[in-house]
């Protein structure tokens, strides 16, 4: 594969979907990825849905968000969105986050 594909954006779906402070699970097939869009102030975040905190996939799409806050509904641990950052353990790594555009009613990312 080349650079190339792994730079460009690649479109998701209809930015309508994604309403203000809910969160909304994506699988892209290719890369076996989990990952998690919110929408915080009508602005788009996207990370990994997968939490870090244990071998056990618990995904964070269905934990609470609290503005650009995740908690993990498995084990508590809080993440930035905005960053990937650990606010609040048993979590230690941070969450991969992905760039986004918002264009013409679409979502796409780089991914």
């Amino acid at each position: 594969m080349t650079k190339l594909a792994f730079t460009a954006f690649r479109y998701l779906g209809r930015s309508e979907a994604i309403a203000n402070d809910f969160v909304v699970p994506y699988y892209l097939d290719d890369r076996k990825l989990r990952i998690s869009i919110a929408r915080v102030k009508d602005r788009l975040y996207v990370f990994d849905d997968l939490c870090t905190c244990t071998r056990e996939a618990c995904p964070l799409s269905g934990g609470l968000l609290a503005a650009t806050t995740i908690m993990c509904q498995c084990h508590g641990s809080r993440f930035d969105i905005t960053t990937g950052a650990v606010i609040n353990g048993p979590a230690t790594k941070a969450l991969n986050v992905y760039e986004v555009q918002e264009m013409e009613g679409s979502v796409r990312i780089r991914a």
